[in-house]
């Protein structure tokens, strides 16, 4: 029980770590004329919208989702992976959106990093090993806490 405790904080801990490094972050170049990255309010709610050429693609449960329109970028030391709409609260919104923070901006395999993604109104978090093959395309995998494995690729 303590440990489901522990990693339910520790979950909590590092969303919130990945939402002040998507809040501080510069905005994106836009590829799509109908995308205007920033940070403004949207279905009612304070978000982030992010921009660009980043896909990513997310397995889990016999479902994949594919989640395209953002932005990969060095920031604060890190390497972070934004697409889509990044809600800094709750938020009924049913907008999709993919967040990756990576210690380290330089190819390797990381383990416990902070892989969060909403899709349908619904969202998880996780703590993943990730393969960055280059600072524009990897893997990650991981095990959402009571929804079993998730495994995906992303590409900027």
């Amino acid at each position: 029980m303590r440990s489901t405790v522990r990693i339910l904080l520790g979950t909590l801990a590092a969303c919130a770590a990945l939402a002040a490094v998507a809040a501080a972050a510069a905005p994106a170049s836009s590829d799509a004329a109908a995308c205007t990255p920033g940070v403004r309010t949207v279905d009612g709610s304070p978000a982030r919208v992010f921009c660009g050429p980043a896909k990513a693609m997310v397995r889990m449960g016999g479902k994949t989702l594919t989640f395209a329109g953002g932005a990969c970028e060095r920031s604060g030391g890190r390497y972070v992976v934004n697409i889509g709409t990044f809600f800094a609260g709750s938020s009924k919104s049913k907008r999709p959106y993919f967040g990756l923070l990576i210690d380290k901006p330089r190819p390797g395999t990381y383990r416990s990093q902070t892989l969060s993604f909403r899709s349908g109104g619904a969202g998880s978090s996780v703590f993943a090993t990730v393969t960055l093959k280059t600072l524009k395309r990897g893997s990650f995998s991981g095990e959402v806490f009571g929804s079993g494995r998730v495994t995906g690729t992303f590409a900027c």
